[in-house]
């Protein structure tokens, strides 16, 4: 009977996809789209190089230390990000220090803002004219190499380890904690034998997260780097400096193995199910740590607040000064000239619109054809959905100027490329929304939509979109905020006339224009804020981008 039961359950959902054309065109579009925009590419850039790259990758002692430099910042940033995250997460959610309401709003901003603004930021309070460094103790300090770097990334990946830490810690009951203290068990001890072993598939999950972003980061190097060089920014030196597609090729393949394997490793770590307690206990609050424990933690988290503070208002304060370093007077031209005088603004609000549409409908169809049609090779399409997760913005920008740079599809230099380059990009964040959303309605409602004889796009535009609604929502302003501040992709896809914000900040920067880079930043800052804050207004607590 429950076999039975399962098969007539599935079966009209099956029968009516293999009968209804247009869902078989719309799955033959989207699978169209990932062939051509995420396998194709892929495959180019891998053909690309020949054995003479290879063999100067293996031989020329340039490649060995930019390989050794990229090696030591995901060693060095993944620890620290990943150890701030967790002070964080437990100091907020378990710890109950005060001001942790004010500590969890501090530390998710960096997931929409611009990452490279923390570069910029630390060059504006530690460079050489730097408020804190010259300004306030008369020091010239150059914080420019790799610890510049080194805490620049710090600042902007810490939020990733603690939004995938806190999750798990919020899950633990706090029954089991209470048991080892009834037991005899001190602070210390059930912080030690329960709380991070039941928290380590979190921690390991917040470290392969941090070390992904580390390896593909592509703007701090390159703002704050120096002469100190890392894969993704040689990457961008092979093609802007000469034009060496194949050299930059490999670096980008180099780059992307490491990044697939975190990226396998941490989707598995995903899976791990969280031992806890629940019932009559699972009401009980949690151990609260000794008072050093509390002070410290609220110690480091409101230094690094104050530093986070400190880092969003000198970006403020520069783009309102005549002349960062010399002249601090008061002006507005930087943003007169930044917002209404130059396109990259308004390209990329105009970029990140359509991009935004375009990537939070194509997730959601794909999400609906993967996870609720009895379609072939569905476990493929949505692998190949998920894949753009695992891929450096350097590769992919490299991979599409490959690909896409002569008939029948001469893309480069135009502005559909950098729009498909950040619906690809950022495709999966829709997807994934759209997945968990899609799980918890429960398919009787469609399928009585199909037997009253609605087509399978009329169940799907009249029925579930509606009901998904808020996690569409959700994935059309988070795609939009990513487009806006994305910059490893689009900077090998720009050119005359389709400049965005984010590769202005770079030039802006490189040319030493500070009081220009900075107003653009805070442009992007704002705008963000307020799409978030439109989001907000819309639906209300209906839906959270963080879940904690």
């Amino acid at each position: 009977m429950v076999v039975v039961a399962a098969a007539t359950r599935q079966g009209p959902m099956t029968v009516r996809a293999r009968g209804d054309p247009a869902v078989w065109v719309t799955y033959g579009l989207a699978a169209a789209f990932l062939g051509l925009f995420v396998v194709y590419p892929l495959v180019r850039v891998a053909a690309t190089p020949g054995w003479a790259q290879w063999h100067d990758l293996l031989t020329n002692p340039r490649w060995r230390v930019v390989l050794g430099n990229t090696a030591l910042m995901v060693v060095l940033s993944t620890t620290t990000a990943t150890a701030l995250g967790f002070a964080f997460a437990y100091g907020v959610l378990r710890a109950q220090i005060p001001g942790a309401g004010l500590f969890r709003l501090l530390a998710l901003a960096p997931l929409v803002t611009p990452p490279f603004v923390g570069g910029l930021s630390f060059i504006f309070l530690f460079g050489r004219q730097g408020l804190v460094t010259y300004r306030l103790l008369g020091q010239e300090v150059n914080i420019y190499g790799w610890p510049g770097v080194w805490l620049a990334q710090t600042m902007a990946f810490f939020p990733v380890a603690y939004l995938a830490i806190g999750t798990v810690l919020r899950r633990i009951s706090p029954t089991l904690e209470q048991a080892a203290r009834a037991l005899g068990a001190g602070p210390w001890h059930v912080f030690r034998t329960v709380v991070v072993p039941l928290a380590a598939p979190g921690i390991g999950a917040g470290a392969l997260l941090v070390a992904i972003h580390v390896l593909a980061d592509f703007g701090n190097p390159a703002l704050i780097g120096g002469r100190f060089r890392v894969l993704a920014t040689e990457a961008y030196a092979q093609v802007a400096g000469w034009a060496d597609y194949r050299m930059a090729a490999v670096l980008g393949i180099v780059l992307f193995l490491p990044t697939l394997a975190l990226f396998l490793v941490q989707r598995r770590l995903e899976r791990v199910p969280v031992v806890t307690v629940v019932g009559r206990g699972a009401t009980l609050p949690g151990v609260r740590p000794a008072g050093w424990v509390r002070a410290g933690l609220c110690g480091i988290c409101g230094l690094t607040s104050l530093l986070m503070v400190a880092k969003y208002a000198v970006i403020f304060l520069g783009a309102f000064s005549r002349v960062w370093g010399y002249d601090h007077a008061l002006t507005v031209r930087n943003f007169a000239y930044v917002v209404l005088a130059t396109r990259e603004f308004g390209n990329s609000v105009r970029f990140a619109a359509v991009a935004a549409v375009g990537a939070a409908v194509l997730a959601t169809v794909l999400a609906y054809l993967v996870h609720r049609r009895a379609l072939p090779l569905a476990r493929v399409l949505d692998a190949v959905t998920l894949l753009p997760a695992a891929v450096p913005g350097t590769l992919l920008g490299v991979a599409y100027v490959l690909a896409f740079n002569a008939p029948p599809l001469a893309l480069a230099g135009g502005g559909a490329i950098i729009v498909l380059s950040m619906i690809v990009r950022f495709l999966p964040v829709g997807y994934r929304s759209a997945v968990a959303a899609l799980r918890q309605i429960d398919r009787s409602i469609e399928e009585s939509a199909a037997d009253l004889g609605a087509t399978g796009l009329r169940v799907f535009w009249d029925v579930v979109l509606p009901l998904i609604r808020a996690a569409f929502s959700a994935a059309l302003v988070y795609v939009f905020v990513r487009s806006i501040n994305t910059l490893s992709a689009v900077v090998f896809l720009v050119s005359h006339g389709t400049g965005v914000a984010s590769a202005s900040i770079l030039n802006f920067a490189e040319q030493g224009y500070w009081g220009q880079a900075a107003a653009m930043a805070s442009s992007l800052i704002v705008l963000a804020l307020a799409a978030l804050g439109a989001l907000r207004l819309l639906l209300g607590g209906r839906v959270r981008l963080f879940e904690l």
